[in-house]
């Protein structure tokens, strides 16, 4: 019988080969080549899962930090899991869209928001967006009225 040295149910040493799940990953970088990133679907969906459990009294939204990773399938992914997102950028804000994440859980942070950035944002109805400074807040106020909006917005 094959020994098996597990270290997470999803990493493991077979015959002193390395494997996530069940793929080798000396396959995949021979096929793919170096440095190649792998992720393992099932631990993403344990830990947010779990993460959930911790919070359920509180049910409240959890948003992933797009910044962390962009990759399009890891946001499908979390939008599956009815996750938001917490951008810092109208490509990030572009994308999670994209991968069907709900607006009205999408959080627009970061320093240094353009006005494109605050107008796109303000268009698609986002959840909120967190405010850095006055003058942020001034110019969201400003592009607000113009566009007849009533954002949320959160001061940071």
């Amino acid at each position: 019988m094959e020994k098996v040295k597990d270290y997470n149910n999803y990493l493991s040493y077979r015959k002193d080969k390395l494997y996530l799940e069940k793929i080798s990953l000396e396959m995949i970088a021979k096929r793919i080549g170096t440095p190649t990133y792998c992720y393992s679907q099932n631990q993403i969906i344990d830990n947010v899962n779990n993460l959930k459990k911790s919070f359920k009294m509180i049910k409240p939204t959890i948003c992933y930090a797009v910044k962390a990773n962009f990759n399009k399938n890891i946001l499908s992914l979390m939008s599956k899991l009815n996750l938001g997102a917490d951008v810092v950028s109208q490509g990030e804000l572009q994308n999670s869209l994209k991968s069907g994440i709900n607006k009205k859980k999408i959080v627009f942070s970061g320093v240094g928001k353009t006005r494109e950035e605050i107008i796109f944002a303000l268009k698609k109805n986002i959840k909120q967006i967190n405010v850095e400074s006055f003058e942020e807040l001034k110019e969201i106020e400003e592009i607000s009225k113009l566009l007849n909006k009533r954002p949320n917005i959160s001061l940071r």
